[in-house]
Parts: C-alpha cells; sequence; structure tokens
C-alpha cells in the first residue's frame, strides 16, 4: 500500500482524484476484480496526471485497507437504514470520505465534508446529500471521540 504524497486539501487536482477514487471504489462494490486489477484497468482508460493517479490510488488504497472499519462505521451511523439498501454510488461515496478521514496526511474534515457534497450533487440524487453529510458528520465526531490525536487533522 502505498502512502497519501499529497497536500492536504483541495483544488481541482484533489477532486480530480476523489471522481477517479470514486469511480474506482464504485467499481470495487461492483464487485468481479480486486483493486490492483480495477485499479489497472482505471488508469489505461483515462489517463492521469501523475499527482492525480498518486491520490486517487492511495485513497482507493485506503478504502481498501479500512473496509472492515468502514464498514462499521456505516453500519453505526446510517440510522434505520441497513448498507444493502444503500445505494451502490452513496455507499461508494461514504466509503471515500470515511477513508479519506482516516487516511494519513489527509484533507480537512470540513474539505472531505464539502467534496463528498459536491460527489454527491454530481453523481447521486439531490436528496441523498444530507443524509451523506450527516453520516459523515456522525462517523468524524466517532473517530474524533476515538482517537483525538489521529483525527486532529481533520479539525
Amino acid at each position: 500500500m502505498r502512502a497519501a504524497k499529497q497536500s492536504a486539501g483541495g483544488g481541482r487536482q484533489a477532486q480530480a482524484a476523489r471522481e477517479a477514487a470514486l469511480q474506482m471504489v464504485y467499481a470495487l462494490e461492483i464487485g468481479g476484480q480486486d483493486a490492483a486489477q480495477i485499479e489497472k484497468w482505471f488508469v489505461e482508460a483515462h489517463p492521469l496526471a501523475p499527482p492525480v493517479r498518486e491520490r486517487a490510488g492511495a485513497l482507493l488504497d485506503s478504502v481498501v485497507r479500512h473496509q472492515e472499519q468502514i464498514v462499521e462505521l456505516i453500519r453505526r451511523h446510517s440510522k434505520r437504514w441497513k448498507l444493502e439498501r444503500i445505494s451502490l454510488v452513496d455507499r461508494s461515496l461514504l466509503k471515500l470520505g470515511i477513508a479519506e478521514f482516516l487516511a494519513p496526511a489527509g484533507a480537512s474534515a470540513r474539505e472531505v465534508i464539502m467534496a463528498g457534497r459536491d460527489l454527491c450533487l454530481k453523481y447521486s440524487h439531490p436528496d441523498a446529500q444530507e443524509f451523506g453529510q450527516n453520516v459523515l458528520e456522525a462517523i468524524l465526531n466517532d473517530l474524533q471521540k476515538a482517537e483525538p490525536k489521529a483525527a486532529a487533522h481533520a479539525q
């Protein structure tokens, strides 16, 4: 697994990396291939600038590395929603946001939540935006209570 060599925060490259990572996480959700196969296919089909490719790959790695924890956090905080009932797009968006919270040297919590909102507006149903934001904020609060030092960058 690679470490994210990225400047925390946003910008066009960060958003492009999140979009690429979202598409790869979605493909992972559909199943049939592992993350390495998906990333190889995606990069061949969608040439990316090296920093975008590296960041997207690091986000995908974070989703894979923290898969069990991410699923458990979604289950715990998506009250009255079974994981299986959350659309693949929305589940992928949540996984990506949580993975970014957990990634070393990641973006601030505000940046992750705002980026998630933007991606939701672009790829999901408008009503899902509030749900996703609420779930991410609840998970962030949970992570900050559990590990204040690890979540300090999320302030």
